[in-house]
């Protein structure tokens, strides 16, 4: 049975919303559900505010009390929606929209009960679904600076870490070259090794203050978009060990390239340069005249790398830990962020990390990588071709 939309008062309209408030919600599940599916996104969750918002609106409209959403409306519920939308992945026009659809029920449920909703009662309505719009776009936006905040702490504390183990490097060999020159050095290269060294000892302060005051801990969150590519691995890690020499012959420790000298990775390889660079450091602080192997292979689609150290181990109580950020070991300097980055750029990669030690008999950590058969869906010879292809 269909009935002719007839003018009608806000009491009016008020009492037959009070009676069909499931009604109302239950047309705004069926057009938002129609909206996410059209958009290819998660099932509808509904959310307590909805109820409440329309409990509210109709209170009003029986009120005509201009507009205002009664104190029983909980102000945090519009918030927490905005909040678990962001969470779940939708933009904020798809959070607009939402509410923009329960105007929708309203004027479809009026429509089928035969009334329609003009003048005080439409701006009643606006007004109370536009507040809580607004509530819930100020908190997806709050969440929204709060993830750029991470990622610009996160890059930052990123690049101040991985500073810090070149610039290691060149203060040693400065001193190494210094000592290596003994009396003979002329007063001017003295002095030049004097403002080599003073410079030096500067950016190692800017960047300890970077990472002590600038940088607060957050989770690891900002995207990276690797760019792959496949390239030899052996080159990337054994420039690397060259380049940090200085920091392995002081403590006396024997690193060791183990990769096959043709071993190829589908990877970006400044990343995964970064990665080594970062695991290598950190058997550095493990292995006091002892010995650090580098390592690569790959199975069934599954690049495998591995650094172990013959060391003093992973305290059991860190073991579990190690990849958090600032996680660190009291007896060792250090700033946490070191595997933590190597965590982050591996997830990136669609890889993994893991974590190996006895205490006091050394430790191994291990990262995979999908291969680039894997990642392409056929052989490498493929993928080689569709990389050069790009290149």
């Amino acid at each position: 049975m269909s009935f002719s939309p007839v003018p009608c008062t806000i009491e009016h309209l008020a009492e037959a919303f009070g009676r069909c408030q499931e009604e109302i919600i239950g047309e705004w599940r069926l057009q938002a559900g129609r909206l996410l599916r059209e958009r290819h996104l998660n099932n509808l969750t509904i959310t307590n505010n909805l109820p409440l918002l329309v409990a509210a609106i109709t209170r009003n409209l029986a009120l005509t009390g201009g507009g205002n959403i009664p104190d029983e409306l909980d102000r945090s519920d519009p918030p927490h929606h905005g909040v678990m939308r962001f969470r779940e992945g939708l933009d904020v026009g798809e959070v607009v929209a939402e509410y923009n659809l329960l105007r929708t029920a309203f004027g479809t449920i009026a429509n089928q009960k035969g009334l329609v909703i003009s003048g005080e009662a439409a701006r009643i309505i606006n007004q109370g679904i536009d507040e809580a719009v607004r509530e819930s776009v100020m908190a997806f936006a709050e969440q929204q600076m709060l993830m750029r905040k991470e990622q610009e702490d996160d890059h930052l504390a990123f690049i101040a870490h991985d500073l810090r183990t070149p610039l290691n490097a060149a203060s040693l060999i400065a001193g190494e070259l210094r000592q290596s020159m003994g009396h003979e050095t002329p007063g001017d290269t003295g002095d030049l090794f004097d403002i080599l060294t003073r410079n030096l000892q500067r950016v190692e302060a800017l960047i300890k203050r970077a990472l002590d005051t600038k940088v607060q801990p957050s989770t690891p969150g900002g995207p990276l978009r690797p760019e792959r590519r496949i390239f030899e691995l052996w080159p990337v890690v054994q420039r690397l060990i060259l380049d940090f020499r200085a920091i392995s012959s002081e403590s006396a420790i024997e690193v060791v390239n183990e990769i096959p000298p043709t071993f190829t990775v589908f990877a970006d390889a400044g990343l995964i340069e970064q990665v080594f660079q970062n695991l290598l450091g950190n058997a550095f602080k493990y292995s006091g005249r002892g010995r650090v192997v580098a390592s690569a292979s790959e199975d069934a689609g599954v690049t495998t790398c591995v650094v172990r150290d013959n060391g003093g181990g992973i305290p059991p109580e860190m073991l579990a830990k190690v990849f958090d950020k600032r996680a660190t070991d009291p007896s060792k300097s250090g700033t946490g962020f070191g595997l933590a980055i190597v965590k982050k750029i591996v997830a990136a990669h669609g890889g993994t990390v893991g974590a190996e030690s006895t205490h006091g008999a050394g430790a191994a950590f291990t990262f995979t990588i999908p291969s680039a058969a894997a990642m392409t869906g056929g052989s490498d010879d493929h993928a080689q071709a569709a990389t050069d292809g790009r290149r």
